[in-house]
């Protein structure tokens, strides 16, 4: 029996390298795992993902800038699931402008950034509210460090990800009387894209190497922070935007 055995997790993103190691952590743990994403070409993967480790898994292709349908997709993860217990919302814009600096970043790739980012991450809260109003629940939302220091180059992207620390400290203080603890990790993780740069623009990430001396591992280094933030052991934590980064946050 694993620490969620019996519990249900969404995770709003699921396409994503990232969203996809947390999927497998915690269906180790027992939890039956929802991937929800744009389409089924993003969320290509998710199911085996988590059949690889033995755990029980729904994909539902949907648009995260839609809150109709982020209700409905909700709705059918309860009625295959029985209950929603857990949110991840790792989700930001595919066409996320992340090197760009204010003055570069157009209308466009803002309203993407923000409506895909925290705008999604606030109806996907939503989504979940009824079925953690009554019995509690765990969100952990991920910002970034962009949006908690100001960093060249990361303006809009920061400007996004910072609406969603305020956005989880709000919700920890409002919804902390449903026992609902709402918290976002500040990742640093190793990607396809994260690994693409560092090969191919490395002056781009110049001086970034963490002082623990590694970029995150997806599964061991940040899916065990977001396991202890999902489960009981953390009732005590909420509204923290916590750095799981390698000390880079230091740095800054």
């Amino acid at each position: 029996m694993g620490e969620l055995t019996g519990k249900t997790l969404i995770v709003a993103g699921g396409g994503g390298h990232v969203a996809k190691a947390l999927a497998k952590v915690f269906a180790r743990e027992g939890a039956a795992v929802a991937g929800i994403d744009i389409s089924d070409a993003a969320l290509e993967g998710f199911t085996a993902a988590v059949k690889e480790v033995g755990g029980r898994s729904l994909a539902i292709a949907c648009d995260l800038r839609d809150w109709d349908a982020l209700k409905a997709a909700a709705d059918r993860v309860a009625k295959e699931f029985g209950s929603i217990d857990i949110l991840i919302y790792t989700a930001t814009a595919r066409t996320n402008p992340v090197w760009k600096g204010v003055e570069e970043c157009t209308h466009a790739e803002m309203t993407e950034l923000m409506e895909v980012g925290p705008n999604g991450n606030l109806g996907m809260m939503q989504a979940v509210f009824p079925y953690m109003k009554e019995k509690g629940g765990k969100i952990i939302n991920f910002g970034s460090g962009g949006g908690r220091n100001a960093t060249v180059g990361l303006g809009p992207y920061g400007v996004s990800k910072a609406a969603v620390h305020s956005l989880t400290k709000v919700a920890a203080k409002e919804w902390a009387k449903y026992k609902i603890n709402v918290n976002s990790i500040l990742p640093n993780a190793m990607s396809p894209n994260y690994a693409r740069t560092l090969k191919e623009e490395p002056e781009k990430l110049a001086g970034t190497m963490p002082p623990l001396g590694w970029i995150g591992d997806p599964e061991r280094d940040i899916g065990r922070v977001a396991l202890f933030l999902a489960t009981s052991a953390s009732d005590y934590v909420t509204g923290q935007n916590l750095p799981v980064d390698g000390g880079v946050d230091m740095m800054m």
